[in-house]
Formats: structure tokens, sequence, C-alpha cells
């Protein structure tokens, strides 16, 4: 196998610089991949090009000034922007290349390839490559790839290195079971190194990311099938009755949740152990299908724990099941780290000893100190809040039936690619959760709080989310902290109060009793308030809303309007990007979780749903590639032909120095599947 030092111009002192990229062989050098592609057929203005961008422009000399004699015997020229129908002028310095000086004459015209900064507010760009139009060569059509060398050596340089590379590997075999696969990675590598269009990287950058995560979805789904496991735990199904568990809510409920009932007491019966996801939008009922599996746990003879990611929303949870437990004769217990010692010796006394069947509460479910009689079902609500660990302690408690639930929906694309092997049940929004919302855009925080405050007034409630709680040095982002500064004086006359994860539960408590008490008119507070807290508030505002996804901020809307009265939700944002506006404009049209979710992976990516990353955009494991539905799609066909008979082992090789990355991609996956 070819190595570094044997490619054409690699000696030590190259050798060297490439380490500091973190390349240590040809195939680390092949997976260093172009940041950006440029047309050198489409040149830009100045006007459309950001500091720091790499550029093409074209500009008509103004003026030349004279070459200094001393330091880097520097020049500068000044250029008409050929490219803007306005008369806007930048500026190009030339350091350590005093013989350029006389190419420049007043009139005339040149291309220049260049990064572009700001100079005491004027654009301006440092030592571009430069050609005259009249004369074109390099900078004339094709692609030019620019690499994030950081400095450590120039743009021609790398391309060299990987250029000969490329054409020392070319015409190779590759052989075996994993032989299509490399040759298909090579390919990939060709054109995304020397592409003859941006069309063809483009193709190549989703070719490649479908490789990439296809190998990912394969061991994912080896891994899988050996760790399913055959029900060694059994209900007593006879007493188990959707209509007797009914009869004790307070409501009727809807088809879609009893067919999801239906589904859990099938899974219950089946001869493997149950892992199913209920997905439900804001309002969908989710909680009362919930609360059927843990009656269908408790009455076929077992245990069930029910793990909410607050203590606000577990209490909650205990309040709603409380008369439903009553009239079914379940015995059950909240159970959260500000539960008082004594009830806290009495609850996992009952729960040791059996006499308590259901119990609620927050990850103190799965302390070293609690210890069940008989824990079979474990429900996670929300669960794309806990981790795999949280998994794998539930597991040792006892669990072997597993129900997931969340309020944030799987794409139909990532159902289909990670989740054929998972049973998922959608539950649709119930009539009476329907909401009267209407969303607005805004960017002056101003035109928001002024019918906020007036609603307010009138007897509303509003809450007010920050994406942080104190300000940070270099991060511009509205904080709790910073707001109440600047507009805490707007709130005069209205009682107004905090809620962040910092508080203690205590205090978290009493803002959250006095603010659903009516107590309170204005709640500022993080993302706390995104899962599932009970208001009649009507009115949000959400500052930063860009740096969000779809996701939250749907969930974040759903605080507000509950009681089916109209409300309204302002996105604050300062941000003019066309991506970031698109994303929340989807939010003013639509109300439809699944719909949004939809949107939400097209334009930023699953980190919503199968990533650590909660913002930004998922990368594929290895090669650090955007995923898209597309690139789903391909990598599931992918999966199921090419890699289909390939091993574990081999899989695993195909992998490089990304197998950590692949079981970390793995890893996350079973983060929000709750499966292993």
């Amino acid at each position: 196998m070819l190595t570094l030092g044997e490619i054409k111009g690699v000696g030590e002192a190259t050798l060297k610089k490439l380490k500091e990229l973190d390349i240590g062989n040809v195939f680390e050098l092949f997976s260093f991949l172009p940041s950006k592609y440029l047309d050198l057929s489409e040149p830009t203005s100045v006007e459309y090009a950001a500091a720091g961008q790499t550029v093409l422009l074209e500009g008509q000399v103004v003026s030349v000034s004279s070459v200094s004699p001393r330091g880097r015997r520097g020049f500068s020229v000044s250029f008409k922007d050929m490219r803007s129908d306005k008369r806007i002028y930048f500026k190009a310095t030339f350091f350590n290349l005093p013989y350029l000086h006389d190419s420049f004459k007043v009139g005339d015209c040149f291309r220049l390839l260049t990064k572009l900064s700001k100079d005491t507010g004027e654009l301006s760009v440092v030592n571009p490559q430069t050609e005259r139009l009249d004369k074109l060569s390099k900078l004339s059509s094709g692609v030019y790839t620019i690499y994030p060398l950081k400095g450590v050596m120039g743009q021609n340089a790398f391309k060299n290195i990987i250029y000969a590379a490329l054409d020392s590997v070319n015409g190779a075999k590759y052989g075996g079971a994993m032989g299509a696969v490399n040759e298909d990675i090579a390919r990939c590598f060709e054109k995304l190194h020397r592409p003859s269009s941006i069309e063809e990287a483009q193709e190549a950058l989703s070719r490649l990311a479908s490789i990439d995560v296809a190998i990912a979805l394969s061991i994912y789904k080896k891994l899988s099938k050996s760790t399913v496991g055959t029900r060694k735990v059994f209900y007593d199904s006879q007493k188990i009755r959707i209509l007797d568990f009914e009869n004790a809510l307070p409501f009727m409920l809807t088809e879609s949740q009893r067919q999801a009932m239906d589904d859990i007491q099938r899974s219950l019966e089946s001869k493997e152990c149950m892992s199913r996801i209920i997905s439900g939008d804001v309002g969908s009922g989710k909680t009362a299908v919930a609360f059927f599996a843990m009656y269908a746990a408790a009455y076929g003879g077992h245990q069930a724990a029910l793990m909410a990611p607050t203590e606000i929303l577990a209490i909650q949870h205990a309040r709603a099941f409380a008369p439903v437990a009553d009239k079914l004769g379940i015995k059950f217990a909240l159970l959260t780290s500000s539960t008082p010692q004594r009830l806290r010796e009495d609850v996992l006394f009952g729960l040791k000893s059996g006499e308590i069947s259901c119990v609620i509460g927050t990850q103190s479910l799965i302390g070293e100190g609690v210890k069940y009689a008989d824990l079979a079902l474990v429900i996670i609500d929300e669960q794309h809040k806990f981790g795999v660990n949280e998994r794998k302690m539930l597991e040792n408690k006892g669990a072997v039936d597993i129900l997931s639930m969340t309020a944030t929906p799987i794409p139909r694309s990532m159902a289909l690619t990670f989740y054929e092997d998972i049973d998922i049940s959608y539950i649709k929004k119930r009539a009476e959760a329907e909401t009267n919302i209407t969303t607005r855009i805004v960017q002056d925080v101003t035109d928001a709080l002024q019918p906020i405050i007036e609603a307010c007034r009138a007897g509303k409630q509003a809450f007010i989310v920050c994406p942080a709680i104190s300000d940070a040095e270099g991060f511009e982002l509205a904080s709790i902290e910073s707001f109440i500064k600047q507009y805490g004086g707007c709130f005069d006359g209205l009682k107004t109060s905090v809620l962040h994860g910092k508080l203690s539960n205590e205090e978290k408590q009493a803002a959250m009793r006095a603010f659903a008490a009516g107590e309170t008119s204005v709640l500022v507070a993080t993302t706390v308030v995104e899962v599932g807290i009970d208001t009649r508030a009507s009115e949000i505002l959400i500052l930063c809303a860009d740096r969000f996804g779809l996701a939250s901020l749907h969930q974040l809307r759903g605080r507000v309007g509950r009681d089916g009265a109209p409300a309204n939700c302002y996105l604050q944002t300062s941000s003019t990007s066309e991506k970031a506006l698109t994303r929340l404009g989807a939010m003013e049209k639509s109300c439809d979780g699944q719909y949004l979710a939809e949107v939400d992976f097209e334009t930023r990516g699953g980190g919503d749903f199968i990533g650590t990353r909660q913002s930004g955009i998922e990368l594929s494991p290895l090669f650090g590639l955007r995923i898209n539905s597309r690139a789903l799609k391909e990598a599931k066909a992918y999966s199921d032909t090419t890699l289909k008979n390939l091993s574990l082992a081999e899989l695993l090789a195909l992998t490089r120095r990304g197998e950590s990355r692949v079981r970390e991609f793995v890893d996350n996956i079973k983060k929000v599947t709750l499966n292993s």
C-alpha cells in the first residue's frame, strides 16, 4: 500500500506539516476534503461577499501606490468592482512581491482570487492570485478547490500532494469482499479532489455520505440483531383490557390512542421484548398511552417505571396519574431528588417489596439505592433527553420492555432507514388540543414586547425564552441576565419571575407553581420550559430563534394556547441569512410537527434526531459529511445490496481510523431509539 513518504514531492518537512493537519497515511490524505469549491467561470461582486470568504473578483485598476522601501516592501492597488452596477471599490495589498508592481497600470482589468478581509472598515485583499482579463489561463474556467489548511501550507502545495497521490493509485484493483466499496470510495475521492464541475463534486459528496452512513447502518443492524431479547418475562394478558382503562379516564380516547394502546398490548404478548416509540405531536395525548402501559404492567403482574427529564414534568405526570391509579386500584409513588427522606425511604421499601406497582420520577429512578421487586416495563418520556447509559442502568434494574415517547416527530426518511426494525406508533393530535397560535418573525425585540405587555396587562400570561442564563464573552446570545437588564423596566406593574437550570428544585417548583396559578404574569426562562409543562399562557417570545432547531421551536411554541384560546408566538432573530429565515418561515406557515421535522432535517440536518449535537448539521461518522433524506435513502439501498454479505469485522475494517466515530454514531442512534 502506498505510504505518504512514497508520494512525489513529500519529504520530511512535508510529512511534519501533514501531521499538523492530522494526516498520517494516504487514506487520511484523501479523506481531507475541500471545504469549498469555487466556479472560476462565475466571478462575484465584493458587495455580495463576506469578510473571511474566498472569492473570485474582477476589478479595473484605479490607482497604484509606490513600493514601500522598508519592511515587507508592500504596495497597494485600488480597483473598481467590475461585477457591480454601483460605484464600489476594493483595495489589494501585495507584500514581498515588488516585482509585480509594474504589471498594474491604471485602466487595466484583472481577475483576482483571494480571501476578503476588512481593513479599517474598507474591503481589502492581501496577496491575491491575479491575471489580466485579456490573458486568462488558470483563473478562466474549471473548479478551484479550497482546503482548510489553517496556514500550515499553501493551497497549491497541498493540491500537488493530493494530485500526485491520486495519480499513484489510479487504476488500482481492489479485491476481496470489500473491493466494490473501496472502488466506490476511490471514485468519490477522485471527483472530490479533481472535479470537472461543482455539480460533479456535489454528487460525489452525496455519494460518499451515503456510503459512509451505509457502513454505519450495516454495523448498527448487525449489532441490533445480536442483542434482540427473547421474552422471558410474561404478563397476565387476560387482566389487561383497554376498555377498563378507558373507563378510569376523565375523557374519551381517540382512535389513534386506542391503536397505540393495542400496539403496546400486542408487543407485551409477543415473543420478543418490547422496544417501541410513541411519536405524537404536542397535545396528541401520549401521556394517556403511557399510563395505559403502566396499567398493563401492573395488572399483568409486574412493576413499571416512568422516567421524565425534569422534576416539574414528573410531578405533573404524577398528579395526572393519581386519580386514574386510584380508580384502578394501582399503588403508585413519585420519586425525585426533592422527595423528603422519610417518604423516600417508604417509596424505596415499597418498590423493593413489590407493594408499589408503578413509580413516576426523574433519573432518581435509576439511583444506586433504588431496587425493584419485579421491574419489567420502563417508559421514557421525551426520550431524546436521555442517553444510552440511562437505558443500560434501567436494564440493570430488571427492565426488559422499553416504551419511549417523543413529541419530536421522526423524519420519515430517518424512520425508514434507522427504525425499520423498531416499532413506532404514531398518535394524531386530539381535536380539543388543536391550537390557534399565530407565529410571527420579528427582528426588533420591542416589536414583540409591546403586544406582549398589552396582553399581560389585560390578564394574559407570557413566556420570554432566552438561549442562555448569563452573558458569556465572545457569544452574542440574548441571556436572561442581559434581557432583564435591558428590558426589565418594561414590565413595571407586572409580576415577573425567572426559571432556569441553575435554580434549586425548590426555586423551580415555586416559579412554575406561581405561573401555573396565574400569580405571575411573565416568566423569563431558558428552554427548561420546552418539555411538557402545562400552563394557560397565551404569549411567547423566543429570542435568537435562529439558534434553535425547528423541533425545539415547535416544542416551545406548544407551551402557549394549550387551553384552545388564541395565542401568539414571536420568533426574534437578527439574522439576515436566507437559510435561517426560510427555516423560521416554515414556523410561520405551519403548526404540523411532522412537516416541521421534515423541513428541519432537510435544511439543518439530523442534529435534533440522531446526534449529540442538538443544533447544527448532523455529520456522517467517518468523513463528516452532511446527511439529508436523499443520502439516507441511498445509504439504505447500498446497505441492503453492496454491504449485505459483509461480516461485522469486514464492515469495521472499512472504517479505517473512523471506527470510533462509527461506534459513536451508532451510540447516538441508540440514544434516540434507546435500543441496543
